[in-house]
C-alpha cells in the first residue's frame, strides 16, 4: 500500500511538501497529500491496469534486458489488476518509488476535485505553487498529464539516473524492497 506521509519523503521533498500545502492554503486552497513513498509491488500493480498481457511481457523483457530482472519479477508476482491505466511507469520507474514524488489534489469543503476541467483554477494554482517551490509538476507534461503529480526531478525516472546495483540498493535502503 502507498504510504500518505510526509514523513516518508526524502527531507528535502518533505519540507517542500509542507510549504506546498501552506502556500496553497495561503491562496485559499486545501490540499491533500494522498500518495508519497510508492513500493515497487504498488508501483507494479498500477502499471498493470488496463494493460494488455503482451504489453506486460515487453515491460518485463526490457527490464530484464537492462539488468533490472528484480523489477521484472515484481510485475509477474503481482499477477493481473483490473482498472483503468493510471500510469505509464513501472517499479522502480517512478519517484515514488524512491520518496521523490507525491500525489496530491484540491480539496473543497472536504471533497477531492478530480476533474481538472471543472476546477482547473484549483489545479492550475497547486501547479503554481509547487513549480515556484523548484518542483516538476505533472500537469506540465507533454502527453500524459499528470495533475495530482508533483517531484523533485525535472525528467526522467530513476532507471535513468541508477544502475540494476544502486537503485536496488536504494529501495532496500527505503525498506520498500
Amino acid at each position: 500500500m502507498a504510504s500518505r506521509n510526509i514523513n516518508d519523503l526524502v527531507l528535502e521533498l518533505a519540507t517542500t511538501a509542507r510549504l506546498t500545502e501552506k502556500n496553497c492554503k495561503e491562496q485559499g486552497i486545501d490540499l491533500l497529500i494522498y500518495c508519497t513513498l510508492r513500493t515497487p509491488e504498488e508501483q507494479a500493480r498500477l502499471y498493470r491496469q488496463g494493460r494488455a498481457t503482451w504489453i506486460i511481457r515487453r515491460k518485463q523483457r526490457s527490464l530484464r534486458e537492462g539488468g533490472y530482472g528484480f523489477l521484472a519479477n515484481i510485475i509477474e508476482a503481482v499477477g493481473p489488476q483490473y482498472g483503468s491505466r493510471v500510469t505509464y511507469a513501472g517499479p522502480g520507474e517512478s519517484w515514488h518509488n524512491l520518496g521523490m514524488a507525491f500525489d496530491a489534489v484540491p480539496l473543497v469543503n472536504g471533497a477531492a476535485m478530480w476533474k481538472y476541467r471543472k476546477n482547473k483554477w484549483l489545479w492550475e494554482t497547486y501547479g503554481r505553487v509547487a513549480k515556484d517551490l523548484g518542483l516538476t509538476w505533472g500537469g506540465d507534461w507533454r502527453g500524459f498529464k499528470d495533475y495530482p503529480h508533483s517531484q523533485l526531478q525535472a525528467h526522467g525516472n530513476p532507471i535513468d539516473f541508477y544502475s540494476p546495483s544502486k537503485l536496488k540498493a536504494k529501495l532496500k535502503e527505503l525498506k520498500v524492497l
